[in-house]
């Protein structure tokens, strides 16, 4: 018997809408949530037993190589439903675009298995949060989260940081679609190092974390828990 609590499936999605530069939707989790409590993340939840297809409904081929057909519908389904829920925003399971997968580090007692899919917004549609799970909606551009967290105006856990790091890089909506067709998503679960000096988190490429094949390193690799809940990234 594993002595590691099991990491639920989870998906969420990355929303993004035209501009310039173009802006992703983030929501804040509510403070008295047990997960990620207060921080800004993307929308997204559980899979749940009901997300699952059909016996004998067609499928499109998944696109995780790791998944089958069946189990990344569940995923996809779950994720259309959590963005309605927490952000009120309509889209189709054939709409989003798979991007990343990250999972809960071993030593925590609430752990998601969580596939990230992107998804453009509809024209026509207004975003607003849920008031639930969810308190506060931001559209931000990669820029301005990052120039918001730097300031300590909102709290980024480390996948989301990174990932927002990532999209920084690129010039359109096109451009990050075009980048997410192109690369292998690999499964990513941080470090996790807890001593007398703190609790960090670390990254596949950082010095105390082996590299592993057809992982983009970032340029932060380490996490430093300040406040008991602020992730600080770190450059090794």
């Amino acid at each position: 018997m594993s002595l590691f609590a099991a990491a639920r499936p989870a998906a969420t999605v990355i929303v993004l809408r035209a501009g310039d530069p173009f802006e992703v939707l983030m929501v804040r989790r509510n403070d008295t949530v047990a997960f990620m409590a207060g921080s800004y993340v993307f929308p997204g939840g559980r899979v749940d037993d009901a997300d699952r297809p059909p016996p004998g409904r067609p499928l499109a081929p998944a696109r995780f190589l790791d998944l089958s057909d069946e189990d990344e519908a569940a995923y996809r389904t779950a994720a259309v439903r959590e963005l309605e829920e927490e952000a009120n925003v309509r889209v189709t399971p054939a709409d989003l675009e798979p991007l990343a997968h990250w999972v809960t580090p071993e030593i925590e007692t609430r752990r998601y298995d969580t596939r990230f899919f992107l998804a453009r917004m509809p024209d026509g549609q207004v975003a607003k949060h849920d008031e639930s799970e969810t308190t506060a909606l931001e559209w931000l551009s990669p820029h301005g989260a990052i120039a918001k967290f730097v300031r300590r105006e909102l709290l980024l856990p480390p996948p989301t940081w990174t990932t927002i790091r990532q999209l920084e890089k690129l010039p359109s909506i096109d451009g990050v679609f075009a980048w997410a067709r192109a690369r292998k998503i690999v499964r990513v679960m941080p470090g996790f190092i807890k001593n007398d000096t703190g609790t960090m988190l670390t990254l596949p490429g950082d010095p105390l974390y082996p590299a592993i094949p057809d992982w983009e390193v970032p340029e932060e690799t380490r996490f430093v828990l300040e406040e008991g809940a602020r992730w600080q990234p770190l450059k090794p």
